[in-house]
């Protein structure tokens, strides 16, 4: 029988990663960057569907039942059933927070946010049902619970009486890839880009959280005074984003707002580079990584007031409230005018940046393992 030390030492944890990509959601860039750093201090193995990516030097365990496309509540109620599969880890780590249900003592899952019940409204049905159904339930009897900003821990405290001790705050993580690049590279991306006209950007899906009307009427009243600008918006379409398109039809904008769909994640650097200023007016965020991302490639940030945004950007970031296109222009505006103020931003963007890294989310991410192992 293994010894508790050794059990900590060498810890075989199964990590549920489903259907999730790298470089395709937030919440799979959470996943794939958090056990790039764990699996060189731990034995990893991905529980996954086959439609979902792999890591290299991590084993897998493939649950394709039901058989055909990935279904996000099939998927997760059939592996909480064929828990044979999961007996031999010493710890599971649910990241994406989907619906399996815990499997003895040593199971953790982190909590990316709480929309689909503070804002059922802004995602899918199946999502929000799935979500209020079987989460309360996991959050409860979990070992542990992560996380990703002190916003949402609140509200795992407010809306399910959790004890806080049982909830560890880790920030997400930023990667390396996103930093200054040279201008011969940013002049050859403009090229093929077609970019020709400085822009505003926005990374993020296409969906109500993310407020992107709010911020095409700011942009209109931007364009007043700085016609030759345009909207970049990067993002695939998620769900309700009909809105979105029909706002740039009323305003009669439409040459002037591009849409880019998915970014590689070789280019998305150069576009944060490209850019003349971020803006990310969500009405609520779990973390917010964008923001942070652009702040790396040296690009000034500006971002809504609310949920986790303030923790992302710290005392010296540039907020807003979501529901005030005006001011948002007139933030805009500063950043485009005042050329000292955009110094000083872009330096703190810089140093802020440099506060996260997924090497320090998976060490934290570790320490939480170690708890949950050493309590039993």
């Amino acid at each position: 029988m293994k010894s508790k030390s050794e059990v900590i030492n060498n810890m075989k944890i199964g990590i549920i990663t489903g259907d999730h990509k790298r470089n395709q959601t937030g919440i799979g860039n959470y996943c794939f960057e958090m056990i790039k750093y764990l699996k060189h201090k731990n034995s990893v193995s991905l529980i996954k569907h086959s439609s979902g990516d792999d890591e290299p030097g991590c084993d897998t365990i493939i649950s394709n039942f039901p058989p055909g496309n990935f279904s996000y509540l099939l998927w997760s109620m059939s592996l909480s059933l064929h828990r044979d599969k999961l007996k031999d880890f010493d710890i599971i780590h649910n990241p994406a927070q989907y619906p399996v249900i815990p499997m003895g003592k040593k199971y953790v899952i982190t909590i990316h946010d709480l929309i689909p019940v503070l804002y059922p409204q802004m995602v899918g049905k199946i999502h929000a049902n799935a979500f209020k159904k079987y989460i309360p339930y996991i959050i409860k009897h979990s070992s542990k619970i992560i996380s990703i900003s002190k916003s949402t821990k609140n509200d795992i405290i407010r809306l399910y009486s959790i004890n806080p001790d049982k909830i560890d705050v880790i920030p997400n993580g930023v990667s390396e890839s996103f930093k200054i690049m040279p201008s011969s590279l940013l002049n050859e991306f403009r090229e093929r880009y077609k970019l020709t006209n400085p822009y505003i950007l926005f990374v993020g899906a296409l969906e109500p959280k993310k407020n992107i009307p709010n911020l095409i009427k700011s942009f209109f009243y931007l364009l007043q005074e700085k016609p030759e600008f345009e909207l970049i918006i990067a993002g695939k379409k998620s769900w309700y984003y009909e809105d979105i398109f029909q706002t740039i039809k009323n305003l009669g904008i439409q040459t002037q707002v591009r849409f880019l769909n998915y970014v590689t994640s070789e280019d998305l650097p150069l576009l944060y580079n490209a850019a003349e200023i971020f803006v990310f007016p969500s009405i609520y965020e779990g973390f917010g990584l964008p923001p942070l991302e652009a702040m790396k490639c040296g690009t000034p940030v500006i971002t809504s007031n609310v949920s986790s945004l303030p923790e992302v950007m710290g005392e010296k970031g540039i907020m807003v409230e979501p529901d005030d296109p005006v001011a948002l222009c007139e933030a805009m505006k500063k950043l485009i005018q005042d050329i000292s103020f955009r110094e000083d931003q872009v330096k703190y963007g810089l140093e802020r940046s440099r506060q996260f890294s997924w090497e320090k989310t998976a060490d934290m991410t570790l320490e939480v393992y170690k708890k949950v192992t050493e309590s039993e």
